[in-house]
């Protein structure tokens, strides 16, 4: 079976790192072509050097190229809940590898000319870097088989009432994404916030011995502390639902909706608007254009995640 070609964008992030050790450990089902960076959980030097940092200390040389800082018309609001370098307490050792010498935007569309039409973009941060390499590379849109998203939800907020973090930092770019004509999958915080980290699972994963599922774990306990300073009891892993959707895509239930992002309300800044009556469907220009993840299977999910990292040359003890 011919692997799947990914392109990652991440801001990472607790929950990205956990999505990106997830891709690693999953090389015999993809090709992960490269990883692109943004600004968004923190600031960009801080998401580069994790994202450079996690690979290199997991022994991948995929390529790995800095994006945007701030996006496309806003100045950058970054958030608390991963801690001040944005993997908590983590302390990862200092890759002396270089970013990769082309952009963001440019190694998107790098990426998308080598896989001959099959690309799958996963972008778990602000769209900073895809709507602008779209804007850059009309032709983008022809050459990307399904974007996935973390971001935007169906119902609620963590930003505002309305509105998701990585569609509230840039409401324009997240925009322009949803309405590229790419064929989309919408993991939103709705769903995602289902995927808080229960205990048994903790456990079940220190048993497991080797470095991805440590490093999964003491990441996960990064983000509870983190969490804990801020009243909360639970983590979620947000960003890995999305990764592992791409691969187990029975895990979600989907419905189709026309859906789209507002830019200018104070209240539903970067609100992902769906149209749940059926209002639009006599404009053609408004029709269903988004997969949107409205359940997981909780169960398989975990299960998915366990057996990820338990295959990985490690054993339970």
């Amino acid at each position: 079976m011919s692997k799947l070609p990914i392109h990652m964008d991440v801001d990472t992030g607790t929950d990205d790192a956990i999505a990106l050790l997830c891709a690693l450990l999953s090389e015999d089902q993809i090709e992960l072509k490269a990883v692109t960076t943004v600004a968004g959980n923190v600031p960009l030097d801080l998401t580069s050097a994790n994202t450079l940092n996690l690979l290199r200390c997991m022994g991948s040389k995929v390529k790995v190229a800095r994006g945007a800082e701030k996006p496309l018309e806003r100045e950058l609001e970054c958030t608390v809940c991963h801690g001040k370098t944005g993997l908590g307490s983590v302390q990862l050792p200092e890759s002396q590898d270089s970013f990769y010498e082309k952009d963001a935007v440019d190694t998107i569309y790098e990426s998308a000319c080598s896989a001959d039409g099959e690309l799958i973009f996963l972008g778990t941060g602000p769209e900073t870097n895809l709507a602008k390499a779209l804007m850059k590379y009309p032709d983008l849109k022809d050459k990307i088989k399904r974007i996935y998203v973390m971001g935007g939800a169906l119902h609620g907020g963590n930003m505002t009432l309305a509105s998701e973090f990585n569609a509230y930092v840039d409401p324009e770019a997240f925009k322009i994404v949803v309405n590229a004509g790419i064929p989309m999958t919408m993991v939103g915080l709705d769903v995602t916030l289902k995927t808080a980290i229960p205990m048994w699972f903790l456990d079940e994963m220190r048993k497991i011995d080797n470095p991805y599922a440590r490093m999964a774990v003491d990441v996960m306990d990064a983000s509870l502390a983190v969490n804990r300073e801020y009243g909360y009891d639970e983590a979620n892993i947000h960003d890995a639902l999305a990764f592992i959707a791409i691969l187990y895509p029975e895990l979600l239930t989907l419905k189709k909706y026309y859906v789209d992002v507002e830019t200018q309300g104070v209240l539903t800044r970067g609100m992902t608007v769906a149209d749940f009556t059926g209002v639009c469907e006599m404009d053609p220009a408004k029709q269903e254009n988004i997969d949107c993840a409205v359940n997981v299977d909780l169960e398989g999910f975990w299960k998915v995640l366990l057996s990820l990292f338990g295959n990985r040359g490690g054993s339970k003890v």
